[in-house]
Formats: structure tokens, sequence, C-alpha cells
């Protein structure tokens, strides 16, 4: 069911993993894509692979620069006319605690998964602000972005500050016609993920840690993503929805 023909996309992390499956699954929907992510190699996999490239749009981009988000995304505005959404996919991971985390590394992952969100987020506003199609906004957050998760303080860190900034910008944008909600993933198979699952000890842990008994597959996140970008979450915003597996069921 084309449920987005016409209607221009950008995702950002958009080269692998929930990204990707994000990717496919909106230009399966019939909407034209731009997917921005940071390798250029990676988005060029990407291209090669779908066999819709009339509909798809690739630019690298650090979403951690703040002049180049605004301009990417005003540029695509002004290419492509009214955007209907923005799916931020971009993120990294941060494996410390309170003793051992270092200043640089606390950074980067918060400039990333946080600040790389927020700067996105601002440029899509500020270019889409007075059309008056359908747009929406998904966030990715995480489990670890509505619970405490030890030795991983720069991730949960960012993750609860994504989950907060979709909250607060909800009353914000809601009077200018703009939903925007969050997907908390549990674990999921993707190359984010691969190091740890190599390990059979860990990754009979995290499975144990997820009620439905499995992780979670890319392409499940993603239609979540999607059905939040749909007319068919026309009353939803300002809420983070938990993809888990039933990992936090019992926060």
């Amino acid at each position: 069911m084309a449920r987005f023909e016409g209607d221009w996309i950008v995702v950002t992390g958009a080269a692998s993993g929930i990204g990707a499956a994000v990717v496919r699954r909106l230009l399966s929907d019939g909407a034209s894509v731009l997917a921005c992510d940071l390798s250029q190699d990676a988005l060029g996999s990407l291209y090669g692979e779908l066999p819709d490239e009339k509909r798809l749009e690739t630019a690298r981009l650090d979403v951690t620069n703040h002049a180049a988000a605004l301009e990417m995304v005003a540029s695509a505005r002004a290419r492509h006319g009214a955007l209907r959404g923005l799916v931020n996919c971009a993120g990294i991971a941060g494996v410390a605690n309170i003793m051992d985390v270092e200043p640089d590394a606390y950074r980067k992952v918060m400039g990333v998964n946080l600040d790389g969100t927020i700067n996105m987020c601002q440029a899509f506003v500020r270019a889409v602000k007075d059309d008056k199609n359908h747009r929406a906004i998904v966030n990715i957050s995480s489990g670890a972005g509505l619970m405490g998760v030890a030795n991983r303080l720069p991730y949960v860190a960012a993750k609860f500050g994504v989950s907060g900034i979709t909250k607060s910008m909800s009353p914000e944008l809601g009077p200018l016609g703009i939903r925007v909600n969050a997907v908390a993933p549990g674990v999921t198979r993707t190359p984010f993920m691969e190091y740890v699952l190599k390990d059979p000890a860990a990754a009979a842990r995290i499975i144990a840690a997820h009620p439905i008994g499995r992780i979670g597959e890319p392409e499940e996140i993603a239609n979540v993503i999607v059905f939040l970008l749909t007319d068919d979450a026309s009353f939803m915003t300002g809420a983070v929805v938990s993809v888990d597996g039933g990992q936090t069921a019992c926060l």
C-alpha cells in the first residue's frame, strides 16, 4: 500500500541497522527518502541494493554539525517542496560507568545521540513550520532511555535525553501541526550489537531479559517507526513507545 506516495522523508543513520530497515519500508510504502549517514561507503552500498533508486537520495551528514544539519534539511525542502517526516536513527554506543567514564567519550556519545537529534529536529522544524501538510518526527530512544543500565552511563544519559526532548517538543510543535514521538527499542539484531551477540553467554542473558523470548529484528522496529509517521497515528504525539519484547514491561 503506497501510504506515502509523493512524500519526502528524511532518515538519519540510514545506512545500516534500524535506519536502513526504515528506508526500505518507506520505499515499499511509496515514499521518497533522503537517506543521511556519516559513512559514504555504507550509503553507497544501501543505494546499490535498493531497486527504486529514483525515489532514494543519499547524503553524507554528520548530525553533530549544527550548520550542516540546517543546510541539509533546508536544501531538501527547497528541492522537493513539503517534507512529510524526519526519522532520527543516527546513534553510537557508549560503554562506561561513573567511575571511569572519560569526558571526551561522554561528550561524543551525547553529541551524536542527543545533540544530533536536537540539531535535526530544529533543522526540520525550521524548514517545515509554515507548511500545511501532515508532518511528523520520530526519534529513537531506547529501553536505556526508560530505565537504568549499569556500565552504559553515556548511552543512558543520551537516551533519557531523547525521551525527554520528545515530550518537551510535543507541546511546542503541536500548535504547528507537527507531531513528535519516539520509539524505544529493546535489543535489536543490528551491527550495533554484533560484538555482544557473538558471546553465547551474553546473548543468553540478553534474550532472557525479553519476555517474548528473543531479541528484535530491525524490520520490527521499522514497522512501528513508519506507523508513527502515518495518519493512523494522527492523535499520537509526545509518546515514547516501547518496542522491546516486553523488556521494560514491569517498570
